[in-house]
């Protein structure tokens, strides 16, 4: 299940009709950044169609995800209301439904229970992230195991 159908899960139908009226579709061809490492963000944004890579800095730029239709981007720095952690490039054409941070706040304010809601869908849909995340991480400790226990001879 996408983190979006969770995150839909926990808002009401006027919530669902709210982020679409506020919404602005955005049309990226692919190598278009829609986030850009250590800066603020001004939107949230619903991928619609299409797929995003989650690039780190360390080492050069390194994909460390794929990002889909049906997930959101920038929860995070809008939550904590911080720099981002990461850069996300289209990596194919995609359609974005982009959601600006004064709207959301705007919202929040004037209907704390819609607040409630949608930060407990971000929050389920970024611990689903966040399992998938360590069962990435365990399953690489566990090959290095495995090729520490069988190393390849190298061919002299």
């Amino acid at each position: 299940m996408s983190n979006m159908v969770k995150l839909l899960e926990m808002l009401s139908d006027e919530d669902i009709q709210w982020l679409l009226s506020m919404g602005m579709e955005e049309h990226l061809e692919p190598e278009t950044m829609v986030i850009k490492d250590g800066e603020f963000t001004e939107a949230v944004y619903i991928v619609l169609e299409g797929s995003l890579g989650v690039f780190v800095a360390a080492n050069g730029y390194k994909q460390v995800a794929t990002i889909g239709a049906g997930e959101i981007l920038g929860e995070m720095s809008y939550l904590e209301n911080v720099p981002t952690s990461a850069a996300v490039i289209a990596i194919e054409p995609s359609i974005l439904l982009a959601i600006s941070k004064d709207a959301l706040d705007n919202r929040i304010n004037s209907d704390p229970t819609f607040g409630n809601r949608l930060y407990r869908g971000i929050g389920t849909a970024i611990s689903q992230r966040l399992r998938k995340a360590m069962a990435r991480i365990e399953f690489m400790l566990s090959q290095m195991e495995i090729a520490k226990r069988f190393p390849i001879e190298s061919e002299e």
